[in-house]
Order: C-alpha cells, then sequence, then structure tokens
C-alpha cells in the first residue's frame, strides 16, 4: 500500500475506534461492546503484521476518545484494557507456546484488574450496581472468566475481520 493511502486507511480505523467508543458512551445499550468491537480495529493491521500502524491507531483512538467522550470510563477502559489489549496479544502470540502465551496473558490479566481495581477504589470511576459490595475475590474471579472469555472471542473477531480485510494490503 502507498505511503498516502496507508496513512488514510490507518484515519479511517482510528475514526471508526473513535465513533464506536462514543457510541458506546452515548448510547447505554451499546456500552461495553463498542470497546470490544474498537478493539479490533488495531488488530486488523497487527494481522497484517503491521505493528506501527496498530500502536498508531490505538494511541489516536486513546487520545481523541479522552477529548472527545462525554463519558471517560469507555475511554479509560479502552485505554488501559480493550485497546492496548490487541498489541499485547500480538507480542505475547509470537512466542508460539500455548501454555506459555497463556500465562502471559493471565499475567496481563491480573496486572491490569490491579490497576482498575486501584482506580474504583481511588473514585476515578464508580463501579455501580451489585458489584460495588462484592469482595475482591469475587471480583477478581469474575473478572478472569470474562477476561478468557473476551480473549477467545476476540481470536474469532480477529480471524473473521482478517478474512473480511483480506484484500486490503
Amino acid at each position: 500500500m502507498k505511503n498516502s493511502a496507508q496513512i488514510a486507511y490507518e484515519g479511517l480505523l482510528t475514526a471508526l475506534s473513535v465513533v464506536l467508543l462514543w457510541l458506546a458512551a452515548a448510547v447505554p445499550a451499546i456500552g461495553w461492546s463498542g470497546c470490544v468491537c474498537a478493539s479490533v480495529l488495531p488488530a486488523i493491521m497487527l494481522s497484517k503484521r503491521k505493528v506501527k500502524a496498530g500502536v498508531i491507531i490505538y494511541s489516536s483512538s486513546v487520545v481523541l476518545s479522552l477529548i472527545l467522550l462525554p463519558v471517560k470510563k469507555y475511554a479509560i477502559a479502552y485505554a488501559l484494557v480493550f485497546g492496548i489489549y490487541p498489541i499485547i496479544k500480538y507480542a505475547i502470540e509470537k512466542f508460539n507456546n500455548l501454555p506459555l502465551e497463556w500465562l502471559f496473558k493471565l499475567i496481563y490479566a491480573a496486572i491490569t484488574f490491579i490497576i482498575i481495581y486501584f482506580i474504583f477504589k481511588l473514585g476515578f470511576i464508580v463501579l455501580g450496581g451489585r458489584l460495588s459490595n462484592q469482595p475482591i475475590f469475587i471480583l477478581a474471579t469474575l473478572f478472569f472468566i470474562a477476561f478468557i472469555f473476551y480473549d477467545i472471542i476476540f481470536s474469532k473477531m480477529i480471524a473473521l475481520f482478517s478474512m473480511f480485510f483480506k484484500y486490503i494490503k
């Protein structure tokens, strides 16, 4: 792909990421699924072995969403979990050793859980509903289960998008 076309493609993927995150913030029914869908977009470039492009899409999406989103919790979730995960997943899966990959993914999940837990404890994001009164081990267990499902579904989504975008170099 020529340089200008590559830059335009990255810009479109960034814009689409920000739109999905904005929809997540503006439309309660979309919510977290908007973050998940937005996280697939940097992975499109990573699946083509264009790491720099994936990092640029992630970085610019984070900055723009922190500026533009009316509800910052989705921008923060994208920055800490959903948006960065394709880059981390790409790096981890270069090992080509499934047990080692899962070990590193779960270590990443544990670090992410600790960061998110302290963000909630410091009051930057309010954890609502029944979850706010649960013990930490319940929250951690739910987080790890959700993370494992997210990783498996995310891999399927990347495969689907790779087939869809295989003609775009």
